[in-house]
């Protein structure tokens, strides 16, 4: 069992899933499967899964698990209202998916770096990529995908 307010996950190898811990065996967390923010046990929580506890947090937890009480019911939407949204609402956070910015960034970068022919867009739109590919799971990619491009392209620009 873990303390009231602490934000759980579930490794799903490509993803994580989120929850706030009730304090007495059961996890409220916005699930894809039932389409809503929902107040579960920890083992339906779980799938079978082992339960971590998650970076995700705030100074006052308790509040947190009092905010997520309130969401009960509020609608699932993979892109503006997921788990990785609603733990980070009810902890007072910026209210972001990390999961979300890694893939769009990647996505994104990728295609860059294949379509165009210029050599500094190549190297800096990898380099980005990479950099996104193999930030921290809960933080945001922006950071490190911006500073590996700008060295990626000052090396072209100076090599070239």
């Amino acid at each position: 069992m873990h303390a009231q307010g602490t934000t759980l996950k579930l490794d799903f190898g490509t993803f994580y899933h989120f929850g706030i811990a009730d304090g007495v065996g059961g996890v409220i967390h916005n699930s894809k499967k039932r389409m809503m923010v929902t107040h579960e046990s920890e083992t339906d929580f779980s799938e079978g899964k082992e339960v971590i506890v998650s970076g995700i947090k705030n100074d006052n937890s308790l509040n947190a698990f009092e905010k997520a009480k309130k969401y009960i019911g509020l609608p699932y939407n993979i892109m503006n209202s997921n788990c990785e949204h609603f733990v980070r609402l009810c902890h007072g956070l910026e209210i972001e998916s990390t999961q979300i910015q890694k893939y769009l960034l990647v996505s994104v970068m990728s295609g860059v770096a294949y379509k165009n022919n210029n050599l500094m867009i190549k190297a800096a739109s990898s380099a980005a990529c990479i950099a996104a590919l193999i930030s921290p799971r809960e933080e945001s990619p922006f950071k490190g995908a911006a500073i590996a491009a700008l060295f990626a392209a000052g090396v072209v620009f100076v090599f070239s």
